[in-house]
């Protein structure tokens, strides 16, 4: 026995490796991806060094290893293996929670790289998957978290990794929304997003974040720790948007955006972020679904048909915002989208209340869902492309060096801007 190691083990008992599952939703949703996305839709600046390119899209296929590799390997296969488990013990529960895990991870790599693995991914008969469709992968994560939900949707979403007071289903509605409206299915997203029924703050899938070394605010985490000034809210197009002094302020009559600015932006400089008491404090939890997504999402999907239903949505987010940034944040009338409306911007009614809360949700959610909506209905908020030579923000990350040198499949490169 001189060769055998107790501690090589090569098995892992199921309450750790689902509990690997959540712990790397952080890293998909919290970490580089969401510090990417924001510089890309401009709610944030790339301001120093490798920062500074990244800001006007100078990467290449090295820069997303990471984040491939947290989609799939970390993510992805974690998932799976507890699912394989969960099914071994005759634990529904348990497998139904690794169902929407491996739907949340195959979505939202698929989201920013197009088409990637999908059926064939972390087999052994298959050392070199198949890259299937975008729309193929995304229907295939919803079918996964549809199954999920029937399975563990009673079951608290609430454990060592998430705070929330929603259930299985309501985290997995919320997320069904979230990519039917990427796929263009509004129906089922507005039937989603109400199914989730988050009535507060208290129902986001909320990331647990203390003063604790290693569970600190990622942002605060990269802010403070690692790479102080990288990135900023400085000059951004969402900072200039709740910047009272802006020439391009959102503010008005009913909106007065000037606690939305301080949650953000750091009051003693102006141009980093808050680390203090903001958005990146260190204990702050961060929402990988939230209220506010949830709630615009109700109101974006229901503007063509309810148009009261999408009214009510968005000044529900407006009342939030009140209790969470303080300030003023009066309820919108109808009136106001009419023509000779306060927001009406020259507008019909319905476009002129679909581009509110588009501009709400900008400034409301960072990141990932900020990115899809950019992209998805091509730039109508007008945020900024910050390189000369392009007329659009990056449509998809690269893929990965790792994936070319490995996979006989490797579908080839495919141009960030296509």
């Amino acid at each position: 026995d001189l060769n055998d190691n107790p501690n090589a083990f090569t098995d892992a008992p199921i309450g750790l490796i689902i509990n690997h599952a959540l712990l790397n939703v952080a890293a998909v949703a919290e970490a580089a991806p969401a510090r990417i996305t924001s510089m890309f839709t401009d709610q944030l600046t790339g301001f120093d060094r490798q920062y500074a390119t990244w800001n006007i899209y100078s990467v290449n296929s090295n820069s997303y290893n990471e984040t491939w590799s947290d989609g799939l390997a970390a993510g992805v296969s974690q998932a799976q293996v507890a699912k394989a488990k969960a099914v071994e013990a005759g634990n529904a529960q348990i497998q139904g929670i690794a169902e929407i895990l491996e739907g949340y991870y195959f979505a939202e790599t698929a989201l920013v790289f197009g088409d990637i693995p999908f059926s064939e991914v972390n087999s052994l008969d298959f050392p070199d998957p198949v890259y299937e469709s975008q729309a193929t992968v995304m229907n295939g994560a919803i079918a996964l978290i549809q199954s999920g939900i029937q399975k563990a949707g009673s079951v608290s979403a609430a454990n060592n990794v998430f705070s929330t007071s929603s259930t299985w289903s309501q985290i997995g509605n919320a997320l069904l929304a979230r990519y039917n409206l990427a796929l263009g299915n509004n129906s089922a997203a507005l039937a989603a997003a109400k199914a989730a029924n988050f009535t507060s703050t208290a129902n986001d899938w909320d990331i647990i974040h203390t003063t604790t070394n290693y569970m600190e605010n990622l942002f605060w985490m990269f802010e403070v720790e690692e790479r102080q000034d990288y990135l900023r809210v400085q000059n951004s197009y969402m900072s200039d948007l709740i910047n009272p002094a802006s020439s391009i302020y959102s503010g008005n009559a009913k909106t007065d955006e000037s606690g939305r600015f301080a949650w953000y932006v750091d009051q003693s400089n102006g141009v980093s972020m808050n680390t203090t008491d903001g958005f990146a404090a260190v204990d702050r939890n961060y929402p990988v679904v939230s209220f506010e997504e949830v709630q615009l999402i109700i109101a974006e999907t229901a503007v063509g048909t309810s148009p009261g239903e999408a009214l009510t949505a968005l000044n529900a987010v407006r009342t939030s915002n009140n209790s969470k940034y303080g300030g003023n944040f009066d309820a919108y009338t109808t009136a106001d989208f009419a023509a000779g409306g306060m927001v009406n911007r020259g507008l019909s009614t319905s476009a002129a209340m679909t581009m509110e809360i588009m501009i709400e949700k900008f400034k409301s959610v960072i990141g990932g869902p900020t990115y899809h909506d950019v992209r998805r209905n091509n730039n109508l908020i007008g945020t900024r492309v910050k390189n000369n030579n392009t007329n659009v923000i990056p449509q998809r990350y690269f893929y990965p060096a790792s994936e070319s040198s490995s996979n006989e499949n490797f579908p080839g490169i495919v141009d960030q801007f296509v």
